[in-house]
């Protein structure tokens, strides 16, 4: 049995699961560098809980959830399979659990996420720096209580009914008009809408505008990031667009650089962090792409609409039709829960956790304030009344040279018989839908085929970009290829003309937003990063789900 950073919930005894389980896929998609313990530890213990509680809420007839190790640093999930006798019994009752979400998905959404914003909100507004120990010890059990767990309830909760229902309409759609999740119609159906987390990507844009109104545009492109904001100050005009941009990192500060992942920083912290997105947009000027875009593909969307409603058997289409409308719907919570959720609880998990690492510094008990990364709630819980009285220096030592080694393993893509995912994959509806295997078709004698695509063909220069953090590197025009995008990436589709990800599936950020801002995507190829480096020349066909190295780099 192997455990990582001490973690021996979350170790690996190949023996054992191996057995219990038939593959194991690295979950490289949210961390293709690996964890650090606490992140580790808050992620992996969040997420096996929201899974099976889903699951076993909903009643989801051939899954309870994922199982989750952590090896080498990395994490690793399973699919928790039902025992074939349970699941006509278990089919009954989620069905009867779906009729809620496809008579009024948006409604119970709202209400939900109208409550859960409230308790956001007492969090950031909690005030840490002068909080007592014991009244932030309390905080941090209010936060596992109301946060840690309940964050995953409800995204699972609600993303199991969206996924089963999204991936229902197509079978439907295959049954009824003979076109699939890939043909250009289904995409026409499911495209063409707005969300929470686009707004942010619009205001970035109407910022780079103002900063043009004000006469401001050289202080943005002849300076460093984090020397704007000094620079800014300086002037009347500088202090006006300093003053409405602080108000709006008010609501929208609360997301760190690399969104899953607690031990990075967050807008809060430094506020030229969305500066490269607005410098970026001031670059390439014009109006912002989106909203035209989302005008035609509405167009589109409503003509498909018509088109296949009226090819609809009469006594189906209205089943068909409240189908059709929570399948769209999907495109959009697949995006927007990451705002509410996601995005929300790692930036108030870092704020708690910081100051902790803040305490424990200035008590001596570790070295540097993010040293606090390198520990486990258990541990932080131990020294957070009477600080003085404990040393965690040597846990953090330790699990810091253990971090090294793990940095020169390359994490094996997944544990155990590959060949068993494709019918592992068809009982869990959420790894259908986001990590689908590419769809080979030999034909095309392409260099790397997609599992799900974005229409459209484009040419020009790859650009390979692994970290959020060094999408500063994109120049205008590039061709992205990654691992897989979040919601941190999304500016920077304003500015590319393709992207190429390894991981994903028909509902992966990276092919909706690609959709959205109607550039060709090609996702799930599971080796892009590999096979095609910066510089050289590729062909994206997201029609046909193929990729073509048409010129390596010098």
């Amino acid at each position: 049995m192997v455990a990582c950073y001490g973690m021996n919930q979350f170790e690996f005894d190949p023996d054992k699961d191996l057995k219990e389980y038939k593959v194991w896929l690295a979950d490289l998609a949210h961390f293709p560098k690996g964890l650090l313990p606490l992140t580790g530890y808050l992620w992996t213990d969040e997420l096996t809980y929201g899974q099976q509680y889903a699951c076993e809420k909903l009643q989801v007839p051939e899954t309870k959830g994922w199982d989750e190790r952590i090896v080498d640093g990395y994490s690793y999930l399973a699919v928790i399979e039902c025992k074939p006798e349970e699941v006509p019994e278990r089919e009954k009752k989620f069905r009867e659990n779906l009729r809620p979400f496809i008579e009024d998905f948006d409604g119970m959404w709202k209400k939900e996420m109208g409550q859960w914003m409230g308790v956001v909100k007492e969090f950031q507004e909690f005030d840490v720096e002068n909080a007592n120990e014991i009244e932030l010890r309390e905080h941090l059990e209010d936060f596992f209580n109301r946060i840690h767990y309940r964050w995953r309830e409800l995204h699972f909760y609600y993303m199991y009914p969206v996924f089963t229902l999204v991936w229902t309409f197509g079978e439907v759609c295959q049954e009824l008009l003979g076109i699939n999740q890939d043909h250009a119609i289904f995409k026409a159906l499911t495209s063409g809408f707005d969300n929470r987390l686009f707004n942010v990507n619009r205001d970035l844009w109407r910022f780079g505008d103002t900063v043009k109104e004000l006469g401001l545009t050289e202080i943005f492109l002849k300076n460093e990031d984090k020397d704007i904001i000094p620079k800014l100050e300086q002037s009347k005009a500088g202090r006006e667009w300093l003053n409405e941009y602080r108000e709006w990192l008010k609501v929208e500060g609360w997301r760190n650089i690399d969104m899953w992942d607690v031990s990075s920083i967050t807008w809060m912290e430094d506020n030229s962090l969305p500066l490269r997105d607005i410098k970026q947009a001031i670059g390439k000027g014009g109006a912002f792409s989106l909203d035209a875009e989302r005008k035609r593909l509405g167009k589109e969307r409503e003509k498909a609409e018509k088109e296949v409603l009226a090819k609809v058997p009469a006594d189906k289409r209205d089943w068909f039709e409240k189908l059709m409308r929570v399948a769209q719907r999907g495109s959009v919570f697949s995006e927007e829960h990451n705002w509410y959720l996601d995005q929300q609880v790692a930036a108030i998990s870092r704020r708690i956790f910081l100051e902790y690492g803040r305490r424990f510094a200035k008590a001596g008990i570790i070295d540097e304030r993010d040293d606090i990364f390198y520990l486990l709630p258990p541990e932080i819980r131990k020294a957070s009344i009477c600080m003085d009285r404990i040393d965690l220096r040597p846990y953090v030592k330790q699990r810091k040279e253990e971090r090294e080694r793990y940095l020169k393993i390359e994490p094996k893509p997944f544990l155990g018989d590959m060949s068993k995912f494709p019918d592992v994959a068809k009982k869990n509806p959420l790894i259908r839908v986001v990590a689908s295997p590419p769809k080979v078709k030999p034909e095309l004698k392409a260099d790397l085929y997609a599992a799900s695509s974005a229409p459209g063909v484009v040419e020009g220069i790859a650009r390979v970009i692994l970290r959020e953090r060094d999408l500063d590197q994109l120049q205008p025009g590039d061709i992205l290829v990654t691992v897989a995008t979040a919601v941190p990436w999304t500016p920077a589709f304003s500015i590319i003309k393709g992207v190429v990800t390894n991981a994903g599936g028909g509902l992966s950020h990276a092919v909706l937003v690609a959709r959205e801002y109607a550039i060709p995507a090609c996702v799930g190829t599971r080796e892009a990063t590999k096979k095609i480096k910066t510089g050289d020349r590729i062909r994206v066909d997201g029609n046909q789900g193929a990729v073509y190295i048409l010129e390596k780099a010098k």
